[in-house]
């Protein structure tokens, strides 16, 4: 009966450990085995001879993911929220950092790319962040980033 006793109150204190509000860390498995969307920005640069005041349109990132250790890998998409087509799709990997993580975007065939960035979790368990690089659009020469991707409280699914 006493071990009965020990595993009731061992599931009690893990309950109440669950339901205690406490912020989601970096580190923690559970947080990178799943799937988060929500709105972002796309940023893309426009080879053109004088620079316009267009905002960048809104769109939707969404991204799943399956850790292992400090590491998680997945597949991501970005869709405008408009029209709901797919305009970015491909694979991530990432690391975990202790408000967060740095993650890699890699755009496939028919026009390949690759975007490097980082996000942070809110204490809500919410994730901001961002990620630049290239793709087959690239300006010849350019240091600069020719896509950018921002996105802002990415809620999980």
């Amino acid at each position: 009966m006493k071990r009965r006793a020990f595993l009731a109150l061992t599931a009690a204190i893990l309950a109440l450990a669950a339901c205690s509000g406490q912020a989601i860390t970096g580190l923690d498995q559970a947080l990178y085995n799943a799937t988060y969307s929500g709105p972002a920005t796309l940023q893309r640069a426009l080879n053109l001879p004088v620079a316009l005041p267009l905002q960048p349109p809104v769109v939707r990132f969404t991204m799943t993911t399956s850790q292992l250790g400090q590491s998680f890998t997945g597949t991501f998409a970005v869709t405008d929220s408009t029209t709901g087509r797919q305009l970015y799709a491909g694979s991530l990997t990432g690391k975990t950092t202790n408000t967060g993580a740095d993650l890699t975007l890699v755009v496939p065939s028919p026009c390949p790319g690759t975007l490097y960035g980082s996000f942070t979790v809110s204490a809500n368990g919410n994730l901001t962040g961002f990620a630049n690089g290239r793709d087959c659009n690239a300006t010849s020469g350019s240091a600069a980033s020719d896509v950018q991707i921002t996105f802002t409280n990415l809620v999980r699914q």
